[in-house]
């Protein structure tokens, strides 16, 4: 063939692609060029740190948007997600006015190649998913949808198909749904599975039922039975019992065939309400000590300020400029009303974290050191960069509320060791701080006890 008659053949392949853009972009711009200018740097430079940590590649940056491929749609719905709660963070510490939301749209797709761009019906899918998603949200396709099922514990809903502009096919659209504390939403389930849940909601309700029939009598009036006892607490788990044996029509004894699925079913039942009261005691015990520590706040306000006494030695004699009242020989002291800490020079203590059930994790507690820096408080617990280490900080105010904020490496294997973000926030009272928060999308508290000198 002569030279200058053939031409090059078109490269194609098949990628993931996900397109952003920011949300009011150009109103920002009109109100304020440099503020929006620095808030769109630092988003940005979230952006491509973890697109880079997930193995993608950057194509193009026009303005305020961001295009870039995947090998894998796994990677690049993960970094997605990551690139939402990562912004979250951020525009959490900024005004409103400051505070920039991004869209997000993933679609795999074949394209072309032309040098280091991609073109083609597989760009534009994802810039248009991009373009129907919320503020701070993601859509997917259902080609990406089918790849990642199975595969990652997130929440996508299905909206149904969608008639994208310049698009000549409905295209079956998935959003990003992080409603409620956990992030973890049902991946559609197969007809195996449904039939799995169904026999077992039905055997939920046979044993209910019989239980309900045992309780009635019925049974009674054919055997004598000693007294039952009350039933167990929410928060007890019931020890299994032997099957007792049922009567017969003939006054024989004939052993129940379901008892042992029954106690199984109850001592798993018992077992979830256990979890989920002590998650709910955690929480209710930091809104007490809120409501407690606002009260003495109002009650300080009308009342002199006093300074919390500091306990005498064993055998010392009382100051003589004491302003407690003379009570005579063997009355209790009263104690003088308790006051934060505007200013903690030295000392040491613990965090106690009570953290809820989150995806596969079960609710837990635990302990940090604590310490005081040059008046901040430090909880911090492993070593720099390597896995479980955990590091947050904050200064308390002078009302005696506190903020921690920091991060931590987590564990789980999924997550490839990535630093968490952690914000907690609450008050001082009877001698310790009550906090409240999240340690990334796990529902957390933190009590924080100090043996520090004022």
């Amino acid at each position: 063939m002569e030279a200058g008659t053939s031409t090059s053949p078109i490269k194609r392949r098949l990628t993931a692609i996900l397109a952003a853009d920011a949300v009011g972009y150009s109103r920002q711009m009109s109100q304020d060029e440099e503020r929006t200018l620095r808030v769109l740097a630092a988003q940005r430079a979230i952006i491509d740190r973890i697109i880079v940590a997930h193995g993608g590649r950057i194509i193009s940056t026009a303005g305020d948007s961001v295009l870039a491929e995947f090998a894998s749609s796994v990677e690049a719905v993960r970094c997605a997600v990551e690139i939402q709660e990562g912004l979250e963070t951020r525009n959490a510490g900024l005004p409103e006015a400051e505070r920039l939301l991004f869209r997000i749209g993933v679609n795999l797709g074949d394209v072309m190649i032309d040098g280091a761009d991609i073109l083609g019906d597989g760009v534009n899918v994802a810039a248009r998913l991009e373009g129907i998603a919320e503020p701070g949200g993601i859509c997917i396709s259902s080609s990406v949808y089918d790849q990642i099922a199975g595969k990652l514990n997130l929440g996508f809903v299905d909206i149904g198909e969608k008639s994208l502009k310049n698009i000549s096919r409905p295209i079956r659209v998935y959003r990003f749904d992080r409603s409620g504390e956990l992030m973890a939403i049902p991946r559609r389930p197969s007809t195996q599975a449904r039939t799995l849940w169904i026999a077992m909601g039905a055997a939920a309700v046979l044993a209910i039922a019989g239980i309900g029939v045992w309780r009635s009598g019925l049974f009674e009036q054919r055997v004598a039975a000693p007294p039952v006892a009350p039933p167990p607490s929410a928060l007890q788990t019931p020890a299994p019992a032997p099957p007792a044996p049922v009567a017969g029509p003939g006054g024989t004894s004939q052993p129940s065939e379901t008892a042992s699925e029954e106690t199984k079913l109850k001592l798993r039942i018992a077992e979830a309400e256990r979890a989920r009261a002590e998650a709910e005691l955690a929480r209710s015990r930091a809104e007490a000590e809120a409501s407690k520590q606002r009260t003495r706040a109002e009650r300080k306000d009308s009342a002199p300020a006093t300074v919390p006494p500091i306990p005498a030695p064993p055998g010392a004699q009382p100051s003589a400029t004491a302003a407690a009242p003379v009570a005579s020989p063997g009355a209790p002291q009263p104690s003088a009303p308790e006051a934060a800490p505007t200013r903690i020079a030295a000392g040491s203590g613990t965090a106690t974290r009570f953290c809820d059930a989150w995806e596969e994790l079960k609710p837990f507690n635990d302990s940090l050191p604590a310490r005081v820096i040059d008046g901040e408080i430090v909880v911090e617990r492993g070593v720099p960069g390597q896995l479980g280490y955990t590091k947050m900080s904050g200064r308390p105010a002078p009302d005696g509320r506190l903020s921690l904020l920091g991060t931590f490496i987590t564990t789980l294997p999924r997550l490839n060791g990535r630093e968490i973000p952690m914000r907690f926030e609450g008050t001082y009272a009877n001698g310790q701080y009550t906090l409240s928060g999240r340690q990334g999308n796990r529902t957390c508290s933190v009590i924080v006890r100090l043996d520090a000198r004022p």
